[in-house]
């Protein structure tokens, strides 16, 4: 009975050890898996094929979840497809690992401050000041501390950045942004020109000058500058920017192009939801007009434009009662917003 138990309990061993010879060789195939993704991914992404390398990396995060360059990788490129929130999950877990802590936390920082939550852009980036890419950290925490109302960090922010980078790309972008706020726009292009030529990966420059050259009415330029920036990556402002010019020129379908885009790129871009709307109306597409002039109500729903427009084609669609609601919403608006004048005598049903 010993011996046939010794027997038993050998081929148990054995029987144990070939299945822990068998999931370590599965698991080390799935890990060679995840890293030809990650490296696929990584040359997609390089190639500036954004898809492309978010397919990769979400297939290798799926292989290998705990890897943290696979989830580094997985939110640089979910931040250059411009979706901030999803990009935050795996970062991270990123900033987690020694390896990848300080680059992690730095695109943490990026995140937070393009979604415009500065307080926590500052906690991620105020530590990494001796870091890679200083001069990039320098700029984005003198803007954070700027919009956060602190001024003198801001002030202390700026003076490193120019003592330290006179030269950089994120220097002559922070000059550029500082001379549009005094309305010099012809300086800030100099300077968002200079950025682009110091840095032609430096992201939303080109968006800069493109605005400014919308602002000053001329579209051409304008549009050069805009679609640049919008085949660099997923950038919202960029197509609806598009869309306006496109609009402006009569040519519906481009405008609704680039409307569509820019929602695809931030579906809380209530303007272009609006406008996408307004576009959809004049082509008389009233239900599909109807849903995104509600989308951009909800997302504002304290601004009278979308009300008004919201109201209009409820006037179209022979919607009288609702209408008569919606033009109520714009006149209290304006009371409010123009101390009580009413405004809207257009509006009025």
């Amino acid at each position: 009975m010993r011996e046939r138990f010794n027997s038993d309990c050998g081929c148990i061993s054995k029987f144990a050890t070939i299945l822990l010879l068998l999931c370590l060789s599965a698991n080390g195939q799935t890990a060679a898996s995840a890293a030809s993704l990650n490296a696929e991914g990584g040359r997609a992404l390089t190639t500036g094929d954004v898809a492309a390398a978010l397919q990769k990396f979400h297939a290798a995060a799926r292989l290998d979840p705990a890897d943290p360059e696979i989830q580094l990788n997985l939110g640089l490129a979910l931040l250059r497809a411009g979706k901030l929130a999803d990009a935050l999950a795996p970062l991270q877990k990123a900033a987690r690992s020694p390896a990848s802590s300080s680059q992690a936390h730095m695109l943490l920082g990026v995140d937070y401050f393009e979604s415009r939550q500065y307080a926590k852009a500052i906690d991620e980036l105020k530590n990494l000041q001796n870091s890679a890419q200083q001069d990039r950290v320098l700029y984005m925490l003198e803007e954070s501390y700027r919009l956060t109302g602190n001024k003198a960090a801001a002030r202390d922010a700026f003076r490193e950045i120019d003592s330290r980078f006179p030269d950089s790309a994120w220097t002559h972008f922070l000059l550029g942004s500082a001379y549009e706020s005094q309305q010099q726009p012809e300086k800030a292009i100099a300077e968002y020109r200079e950025a682009v030529n110091k840095d032609p990966a430096i992201p939303n420059a080109r968006f800069a000058i493109g605005y400014l050259y919308w602002r000053q009415q001329n579209p051409e330029q304008a549009s050069a500058w805009l679609e640049q920036e919008a085949q660099r990556g997923c950038h919202s402002l960029a197509n609806f920017y598009l869309g306006e010019i496109a609009r402006g020129n009569k040519d519906a379908a481009k405008a609704e192009g680039f409307y569509q885009r820019a929602i695809s790129c931030d579906p809380s871009n209530a303007d272009a939801h609006l406008r996408l709307g307004v576009v959809l109306a004049d082509q008389k597409r009233y239900r599909e007009a109807l849903i995104e002039l509600k989308k951009a109500v909800a997302l504002s729903p304290d601004q009278a434009t979308p009300h008004y427009h919201l109201g209009a084609l409820y006037r179209q669609m022979g919607r009288k009662a609702e209408a008569d609601a919606e033009y109520r919403k714009v006149r209290e608006i304006h009371a409010i917003t123009d101390n009580g004048v009413d405004v809207t005598g257009a509006a009025k049903p």
